[in-house]
């Protein structure tokens, strides 16, 4: 990324709605001849300058008066003065003369001749500006003005009421004696969200690429160090590598920073006693230590505005003062200030903090501190996360005198970063253990540690069938040494060729773990909670893909519940999946929403995007479109900024599924064709089982049934790389929809029978409603009526709205069909009630057009159903008939054009037409 001096450019306003509404009403009523003041107050690089150019920028009609003050100029008379108005000079005939003397003379000269005369004169000429047009005065860093021109602007600003202006006053802090009376507004610390936007956009918008800017969790940091301050945001993204940008380097803690205002921090700080100083490092590398420092130290900080009281602590005033007091200090001071602190923490007894201190304090190897750092590091998961657990683990590994516990630590940083989010620091881990001189077999176990942990991040982010390869011949290596991480190879190499859709692939690596527990576990012994879940999971998962379905059901379910006992992420994330497979979705979204909790919380970021793609799915099943949009939309952006692009295609894929379902083509497409592209780079047949689908769906919700069957049939067929089992089993009642309601031959009653078979081992009624529904579609006359009614009485006990308002719809259909009409409108009318409600627009429509035919007119807008209209919907049918605009609409009707939007999509579904042009034909007949 080019070099952009953050203070070169005003940062852009995010997160200031409320300040910006403040600015707005003032120029509105300026320009109603009422005027106004604002002092805007807040610390340096809080926006004070970026807000009051935003309301020049939105003041074109404004006569505009700037004075900006520098520092250098605060002991001249009046040249802040000088500065605001020598633009309006040109009005000073107009003055009386007297008044046109005193201030040609003070700005001529800096001899006020007293303060009232020339204060008068001031406020005169800006009334005269004021005449012309309205007038916006405003003074940046109000309090660096020299003193007499702050007394004239004060005056001025109490006395401007009715001249049609608005003074706009920026200061760090309030002037109550001066600017009595003038309202005072302080800049909050924005919220996190604000500074993540303004960061990404920072980096990609000023010379720099989209992907040259901070991942995700470094951004977080970055933003954590900034504490709200958009100015400190910047300047710390300044400070930060290309390298710590993409995670492969550590931020340094505190982050460094650049830009003038951290020079200005760091000019402060090198006029302090040395000893001050040295006080100050030590504050910047560890704010929670304890104090050891005598508080008549840091007074002269106090006076120099560095570090303020509270409570009963000294802290930084700003966060851009602490990097600069940390960065700028040499580093013979920073290793005095980190082994003071260790020292202060062992007589805390803090083990950890001291550890880290010493660490940072730098020397000689030293094992005895490693081996402390490295157990510390374990333990700091659960307190600090991984993040900070994988600088220990690095730290460790650099103290180390061995090569192949420097090799285990180093891999043990590495799985850290990988799952704090930092890909890109993991890989450049890993190539350090790959230089690491070990030929032992203690060595070899070493690398193929490596090996596995590489093999997992190319699971979420490569080629899935590399991690086969690479997973497969390490397990066989630790099978001996370390079965229980062998099983942990087999397991990724298992959902590698799941992931890729090759099955044989997968049933062999099942045998193998079955094999490795039976031979780690002596006769009546009993296996670890973790290779229980494991093997009961991918055991019950070959069986049920093996079509054993209550077989794998069971094992599935054994599954959870061990899943449930253990509790970490990870566990909780493959009894979400086993749920999934057993149609346990309710159990699914408990153990995939636990592990997003708790992934958060541990800082492992890399399986937040994981958890969240069976939350979504789970979602999705029950109908809730919105919150499964809202998962997808937040996995897609976890996954993409930790680096899990296999992943991000997931999330793709059910983003597809979700526009399918909403009849948002446009989107539909875009999501799955980015999701089919990315999983053909990759050879994953499981999102592009998922993108496939949702295509199908967006044919079968807009009437386009051949082609759905079409391309459901080719994915029922599809092999490894463009499909999955799963997928094959689970298209199954929109197979059978398609291909009855499009004409199209496709041999469905041995996919019915398997999906029978699974339904029936789930136990979940929902599931089995549905093979009643493709029995229904299956037959005609009475036989197919009492499977559909089989099916709504399943649907009573079942949690799937939407799929209880499908076969509704379908149930009306054939009752239409049969001629039994009253019957037929029960259902479509409660079916499109559940469709409106859900968001599911197509099906809705379908159900429209199918309640007009049981009404005894035909399928098309022409059959009338104003009569289903609200009175509201009535009226705003006939404006828009009459070719309103939604904006007319809206001002006749005294609503906001979001509601008459609202309304207008829901005449729409009502009476099953698609334009305004179909509702002009249908209003006028």
């Amino acid at each position: 990324m080019n070099s952009v001096n953050p203070l070169t450019r005003t940062a852009p306003l995010y997160g200031r709605d409320h300040e910006l509404l403040s600015l707005r009403h003032l120029l509105e009523s300026a320009r109603s001849g009422r005027s106004g003041g604002l002092l805007v107050t807040g610390p340096p690089g809080s926006g004070r300058t970026a807000l009051l150019e935003r309301a020049v920028s939105e003041a074109p009609d404004f006569t505009v008066l700037h004075a900006r003050a520098a520092p250098g100029e605060s002991r001249i008379p009046l040249a802040g003065l000088h500065q605001l108005l020598r633009p309006a000079l040109p009005y000073l005939p107009r003055l009386p003369h007297v008044q046109r003397e005193t201030l040609t003379r003070a700005l001529d000269t800096g001899e006020p001749g007293g303060d009232l005369p020339l204060a008068g004169a001031a406020l005169g000429l800006l009334a005269e500006v004021a005449a012309q047009s309205p007038l916006l005065l405003h003074v940046d860093d109000f309090h660096l003005l020299d003193p007499l021109s702050r007394r004239v602007v004060a005056f001025a600003a109490r006395r401007l009421t009715h001249d049609g202006a608005v003074v706009l006053l920026s200061a760090e802090g309030p002037e109550p004696g001066l600017l009595a009376g003038v309202p005072a507004l302080r800049l909050r610390p924005l919220p996190e969200r604000a500074v993540l936007r303004l960061l990404r956009e920072s980096a990609a918008g000023h010379g720099g690429r989209a992907e040259d800017g901070p991942t995700e969790p470094v951004a977080s940091a970055l933003a954590e160090a900034a504490e709200g301050n958009p100015r400190a945001a910047l300047e710390l993204l300044e400070g930060s590598t290309p390298d710590q940008r993409s995670g492969a380097v550590a931020l340094e803690r505190p982050p460094r920073s650049h830009g003038e205002l951290t020079d200005a921090f760091a000019e402060r700080l090198h006029r302090l006693p040395e000893e001050t100083r040295l006080a100050l490092v030590r504050a910047a590398a560890d704010p929670h230590a304890p104090a050891s420092t005598d508080p008549d130290v840091l007074e002269p900080a106090r006076r120099a505005g560095l570090v303020v009281e509270t409570g009963d602590r000294t802290v930084f005033a700003h966060p851009l003062a602490r990097s600069a007091g940390y960065h700028h200090a040499s580093p013979a001071e920073r290793r005095s200030a980190h082994l003071d602190l260790a020292r202060a923490h062992e007589d805390a007894r803090d083990t950890g903090r001291a550890l880290w201190h010493r660490a940072l304090a730098g020397g000689g190897p030293d094992e005895r501190v490693a081996a402390s750092l490295h157990a510390e590091a374990h333990r700091a998961v659960e307190r600090n996360g991984h993040a900070p657990a994988s600088l220990l683990h690095e730290h460790a590994a650099r103290l180390s005198l061995d090569p192949i516990l420097r090799g285990r630590r180093l891999v043990d940083a590495a799985r850290s970063a990988w799952l704090s989010g930092a890909p890109a620091r993991a890989g450049r881990l890993l190539e350090r253990v790959r230089s690491l001189p070990v030929r032992s077999d203690r060595g070899y176990a070493v690398q193929d540690h490596a090996d596995l942990l590489r093999a997992e991040m190319d699971l979420r982010s490569g080629v899935a069938i590399d991690a086969v390869q690479r997973l497969g011949p390490a397990a066989e290596r630790l099978a001996r040494s370390d079965p229980g991480t062998a099983l942990r190879a087999l397991l990724q190499a298992g959902e590698a060729g799941c992931l890729s859709g090759d099955h044989e692939r997968f049933f062999a690596t099942v045998e193998r773990a079955r094999t490795l527990v039976s031979e780690a576990v002596p006769d009546g012994g009993r296996a670890r909670p973790w290779d229980r879940l494991v093997l009961d999971y991918m055991t019950g998962k070959a069986a049920m893909f093996q079509g054993r379905h209550r077989e794998g059901a069971e094992l599935l379910e054994r599954a959870e519940r061990v899943a449930e006992r253990i509790g970490d992420p990870e566990a909780l994330v493959l009894g979400g999946i086993a749920g999934l497979l057993r149609g346990d979705h309710m159990r699914t979204r408990s153990l995939a929403g636990r592990a997003v909790t708790i992934a958060r919380r541990t800082g492992a970021l890399a399986l937040v995007p994981q958890a969240l793609e069976f939350l979504t799915y789970a979602e999705m099943w029950f109908g809730r479109l919105s919150l499964a949009e809202e998962s997808a939309a937040e996995g897609l952006r976890s996954a993409v900024g930790s680096g899990q692009d296999n992943c991000a295609s997931h999330h793709r894929g059910a983003l597809a599924f979700v526009a399918a379902l909403r009849g948002e083509e446009d989107d539909c497409r875009e999501h799955a064709e980015t999701a089919l592209a990315l999983a053909g780079e990759h050879d994953v047949g499981l999102p592009a089982g998922l993108a496939s689908w949702a295509l199908a769906l967006l044919d079968l919700g807009s009437g386009r049934t051949a082609e759905a069957a079409m391309r459901l049939r080719s994915l029922a067929r599809s092999g490894p790389g463009r499909g999955h089992a799963a997928v094959r089993l689970l298209i199954t009642p929109h197979l059978v929809e398609a291909s009855v309601r499009g004409g199209v031959e496709v041999r469905v009653r041995r996919a019915v029978e398997t999906f029978a078979g699974w339904a029936e081992a789930t136990g979940q009624d929902t599931a089995r409603a549905q093979v009643m529904r493709c029995r229904g579609l299956l037959c005609e006359g009475e036989e197919a009526t009492g499977f559909f009614e089989r099916a709504l009485e399943l649907h009573s006990s079942g949690y799937c709205d939407f799929e209880e308002a499908r076969t509704r719809l379908l149930y009306g259909g054939h009752l239409r069909r049969s001629r039994h009409p009253g019957r037929a409108r029960e259902h479509l009318y409660t079916a499109m009630e559940a469709f409106e409600r859900l968001g599911a627009r197509p099906w809705a429509r379908q159900a429209g057009q199918e309640l007009r035919a049981a009404r005894g007119g035909t399928a098309t807008p022409e059959a009338g159903g104003l009569e289903r209209l609200s009175p509201q919907q009535l009226r705003i049918a006939r404006h828009v008939a009459g070719g309103a605009t939604n904006r007319e609409v809206a001002a006749r009707l005294f609503l906001s054009t979001r509601t008459v939007d609202h309304h207008l999509r829901n005449i729409y579904t009502r009476l099953g037409i698609r334009s305004r042009v179909e509702l002009s034909r249908l209003v006028g007949g």
